[in-house]
């Protein structure tokens, strides 16, 4: 009888074993679970009658850029056609969006409310779960089942402070708009030893217009460093003079796998979230 029960429990080991090595091998074969474990933005269109919006997820940095569109679509456009052209319009020509279509105008607002209110009322996270699989089920967006309770788990781990509102570009100045939010990708380290400076400097950044892609911890340094990953150092100028630093000495450094241009790390003579004005 012991023997048959520890057969069992191999089995059913060996069983779970096979099923979650099958569930990460086949996120290689769905698109956005692929761009989010290679940690590449991954856009979704939120389409209705009225009114459209745009989620740009970025994996590295675990935040949302939300771009609202209050401009009714032209007659006749399908959700493909929309979301490309949504995309373009934020991230410029070529670029791609998966849709959702909406049966009433997007709210954003009501969006992060779900989102980051589920812990408090957990009803609220099977119900948006129940949801997104009937859009799924009748064909109302053209993510894959897998691909959108991928994103739906990873969405609903953010809080509302790791989503940014900002309107969909147009008229002339949209173009720069666009090079303006493509140029400084940055990386935010602790290295201070004190906690919530990495989080706070980040979010000062972001509203500088900044991409913090990476934000993270370090082990403790004396002194706050500026390292460019490219003999491009502009990004690394533009994040130095943000930060008030425009006496200290810029590092070129390799990237060593990470996408970002440049990266500030904040050593002990960071405090309250600004830095000492020091040259080297």
């Amino acid at each position: 009888m012991e023997q048959s029960s520890g057969k069992k429990e191999r089995l059913i080991l060996a069983a779970g074993v096979l099923l979650a090595l099958a569930a990460s091998a086949a996120q290689y074969f769905f698109p956005a679970s692929r761009a989010v474990m290679e940690g590449r933005d991954v856009r979704i269109a939120l389409l209705s009658d009225a009114s459209s919006a745009l989620l740009v997820y970025h994996p590295f940095s675990g935040t949302v850029s939300a771009f609202s569109s209050p401009r009714r679509p032209p007659r006749g456009a399908g959700p493909e056609r929309r979301a490309a052209e949504l995309a373009a319009a934020v991230a410029g020509e070529g670029a791609a969006a998966f849709y959702v279509v909406l049966p009433s105008s997007p709210s954003l607002e009501a969006l992060w409310g779900v989102l980051d209110g589920w812990r408090g009322d957990p009803r609220l996270l099977p119900a948006a779960a129940v949801w997104l699989g009937g859009r799924v089920s009748s064909g109302g967006t053209d993510l894959s089942w897998f691909d959108a309770f991928r994103l739906f788990a990873e969405l609903s781990g953010l809080g509302a402070s790791d989503f940014v509102l900002s309107d969909v570009p147009r008229g002339p100045a949209a173009e720069e708009e666009r090079e303006a939010r493509k140029a400084p990708l940055v990386e935010v380290f602790n290295a201070s030893g004190r906690d919530g400076l990495a989080d706070a400097t980040a979010r000062r950044l972001r509203a500088a217009g900044f991409d913090v892609i990476t934000v993270g911890n370090k082990p403790a340094e004396r002194e706050t460093r500026i390292v460019s990953y490219s003999p491009e150092v502009a990004p690394a100028l533009a994040l130095r003079e943000a930060l008030g630093l425009g006496g200290l000495e810029i590092r070129v450094e390799p990237a060593r796998g990470s996408v970002a241009d440049a990266a500030v790390v904040l050593g002990e003579d960071s405090e309250g979230g600004r830095t000492e004005n020091k040259g080297k």
